[in-house]
């Protein structure tokens, strides 16, 4: 066989030995280029600095013992075929020097330049095999990690069992699934069949028997146990086979954590239940909304028709205290109906036309009650007393302020300060940024418990309040803030006071509101068309107390107000509730827009926006949301009845 020009090295202490090598090496015609070296040392120099094709090893060389200095030349130049060279006639010594990595080997004095070419032929022959061997096993160890990666990354691994004795056999994965190391333990079939659940053990039991009948490829869906108490959803799909080589029936399978899946399906199920859910939570929080509104509004009405009354001092006393009450329990049922539509995302910015210092003069008289019972000074500072007025959603604003101001309240100690101030930032042509900024000295917040305050997902994590962590009101406040186009910043330092800062952009009113005196001045003549019999005689009352030149006729549903209309076309203003029977307002409105432009002003206890357009779509011309401040219908009545033109909100 011809080599072509190859690199010797020679390592051989015994300097006769080596030359008969070379003369060897020429006798058997293999070009080559000589390389001799006397220890292990400079063998390994030489090694290191030439292309060496092959090395035959003296294994007594003075600077190493003998099967070490095969062991270290080999670990140093793995890529090397190394032929050993050795006095020693023992097999035992020889199988050991092979067994370390040697292709070949030869003795001394007993070998020919014959024989040296057919060992070094078969030597480098041998390991050009060896090192295309190991080649293909790291490909092959490459490929099997990375499809064990691919195993791992889908939740997928494979498994066989022997009909005959049970025994199974799982790749990793499959033992990862179960919740073991690999190799933990040994299963068996009955081993599996035990982790299955046990409403599904039957199932995957059957079909695996009717597998082994029937020779085709079957696919289950079922859930394991993990630990006795985790559940996993496993698709598995499974079919007989015979092994040629080891003469055994297998059934081989492959299996897939599919519980990602499961759970995704379930939450998008989950979802749409909710959904549908949130949908008649929604319907139900605008009939609660309803329910409870209207009442409070015969309530609020008939607090001022007692106002009037000859009350004496402790009466009146009394009778503030419960129209504090009545704008409390306002306030809570607003943090109700807005907490349970924050959480769905669902919210709606209403817009009215709204005075600031007005606003500010109410809420003041709605905290103070609760400041008085912890001797508390309130210090409230406007940047003027004469702002403008403004279109935004007054309610959400004012629920805004109480709740932080009720929270520094709750949070301040007896005889603390709470204060709110208000501030024009920037103020346009058509609008302006309000800041307001309400302080305590109280016992304030570390400041993990700010932010987690200001998270969007603390609506949806309801806790109950304590004295060392706040309920939902400062949350609600953030939430309706970003909702509304502003922002809520907290700083609170720990024994010394929180600071609750909001933004606010608000539009400036372009009509407003005016008054002609604080009275009709001529006889007013009233349809008032309601249902609520609470609210015909609060609201009939707050009319009459008004003003002498009211008069009020009562309908009881919109069908009523029609014909009384029809009947009597001298009226000079409608009051018209929405929801009724036989025929609501909105109807009722439209049959009436057919015959007359007599001014209507719809009474809601519905607050949203879509509501108050409706109202002016189907032909009103005001729109006022209950409870109400008896001054908000007077002045609505007022603008009506003297400027005859529609207020556009």
């Amino acid at each position: 066989m011809n080599f072509g020009k190859i690199n010797i090295l020679v390592i051989e202490d015994n300097a006769g030995d080596a030359r008969l090598v070379n003369i060897y090496l020429k006798e058997a015609g293999i070009k080559h280029e000589f390389h001799h070296a006397e220890t292990m040392f400079d063998g390994a120099k030489i090694a290191e600095t030439n292309p060496i094709s092959l090395v035959i090893l003296d294994l007594h060389l003075p600077d190493s013992a003998p099967i070490q200095t095969l062991n270290n030349f080999v670990e140093k130049f793995p890529k090397l075929p190394i032929v050993v060279m050795t006095g020693s006639k023992d097999d035992a010594f020889v199988e050991r020097a092979l067994k370390a990595g040697a292709q070949d080997y030869l003795i001394k004095g007993e070998f020919s330049s014959r024989l040296l070419s057919r060992v070094i032929r078969y030597s480098l022959q041998r390991h050009k095999r060896q090192q295309r061997l190991k080649q293909t096993e790291r490909q092959l160890q490459i490929a099997q990690a990375r499809y064990q990666e691919a195993e791992k990354m889908a939740g997928f691994g494979k498994w066989e069992v022997d009909i005959v004795t049970n025994e199974m056999t799982w790749t990793d994965q499959v033992y990862k699934i179960f919740g073991f190391q690999p190799n933990m333990l040994t299963p068996s079939l009955g081993d599996y069949l035990h982790y299955i659940h046990h409403d599904d053990r039957e199932v995957a039991s059957n079909s695996f028997e009717e597998a082994i009948k029937d020779g085709l490829l079957h696919k289950i869906e079922y859930r394991i146990v993990i630990e006795g108490r985790r559940l996993k959803y496993i698709a598995n799909q499974f079919q007989i086979s015979f092994d040629e080589y080891t003469g055994r029936t297998l059934l081989v399978g492959a299996l897939q954590d599919i519980t990602e899946q499961k759970l995704s399906q379930q939450l998008l199920e989950e979802k749409k239940i909710t959904d549908q859910t949130s949908k008649v939570k929604e319907e139900l929080l605008e009939d609660l909304s309803f329910q409870i509104r209207t009442p409070l509004s015969s309530i609020v009405n008939l607090s001022y028709v007692l106002d009037d009354a000859n009350l004496d001092a402790s009466d009146r006393d009394n009778l503030g205290a419960l129209r504090s009450s009545v704008d409390d329990l306002g306030i809570s049922i607003n943090n109700l109906l807005n907490f349970s539509l924050l959480v769905s995302e669902k919210i709606k910015v209403e817009e009215n036309q709204f005075r600031l210092d007005e606003l500010i003069t109410n809420l003041r008289r709605l905290v103070q009650v609760k400041a008085d019972n912890k001797s508390i000074k309130l210090d409230f500072e406007l940047q003027s007393d004469s702002l403008p007025p403004y279109i935004g959603d007054q309610n959400k604003i004012n629920q805004i302020l109480y709740n932080l101001l009720d929270n520094a309240i709750k949070y301040t100690q007896d005889r603390g300060i709470v204060k709110l101030s208000l501030k024009v930032l920037e103020d346009g042509d058509d609008s302006s940024e309000i800041k307001f900024l309400v302080k305590d000295n109280g016992k304030g917040m570390p400041s993990a418990k700010v932010k987690e305050l200001l998270k969007a997902e603390v609506l949806g994590n309801v806790e109950e309040e304590s004295n060392e962590r706040p309920g939902l009101g400062i949350p609600i406040a953030s939430r309706l803030a970003e909702t509304m186009g502003g922002s809520l910043d907290i700083s609170s330092v720990e024994g010394k006071g929180s600071s609750f800062e909001i933004l606010l952009p608000l539009k400036k009113a372009t009509i407003t509101r005016q008054s002609v005196g604080e009275k009709p001045i001529h006889p007013v003549k009233i349809l008032f068309v309601e249902d609520h019999f609470l609210n015909q005689i609060s609201t009939s009352n707050v009319l009459k107390k008004w003003s002498k030149q009211i008069t009020v006729d009562i309908a009881d549903n919109g069908k009523v107000g029609v014909d009384k209309f029809e009947a009597d076309p001298t009226y000079d203003l409608i009051l018209m509730d929405l929801q009724m029977p036989i025929m609501n307002g909105f109807e009722a409105a439209e049959e009436i827009r057919k015959r007359s432009d007599i001014p209507i002003i719809a009474l809601s206890a519905n607050t949203n926006k879509a509501e108050a357009d409706k109202c002016l779509a189907s032909g009103m011309n005001d729109y006022i949301a209950k409870p109400f401040q008896p001054k908000d219908l007077f002045s609505a009545i007022m603008n009506l009845l003297y400027f005859r033109e529609e207020v556009k909100v």
